[in-house]
């Protein structure tokens, strides 16, 4: 079974990677829900852990790419749509 979250926020750190001659500091993504998630049946809060990983600031950069280009679509494919415009 699929889990999703509704939050997303990075920061340069903790995480550090070895290379030669020193190490590099890698990007922290963290998945979560805010403190206003409810759950759609039941209106109970969704308690879920929260999920990270930490990026190379190189994959860090492309992902963020990626997410601007999708959220630029979706708004556009929403605009297009005209009934799923946000109210």
């Amino acid at each position: 079974m699929g889990e999703y979250r509704f939050e997303i926020d990075a920061t340069a750190g903790p995480g550090r990677e070895r290379v030669i001659g020193g190490s590099l500091l890698l990007v922290r993504v963290r998945l979560h829900n805010g403190p206003e998630v409810a759950d759609a049946v039941t209106g109970e809060p969704v308690v879920r852990e929260d999920v990270y990983t930490d990026l190379r600031p190189g994959e860090a950069r492309e992902l963020a790419f990626m997410l601007l280009s999708c959220a630029e679509q979706a708004e556009q494919i929403t605009t297009d749509a005209d009934g799923w415009a946000r109210r």
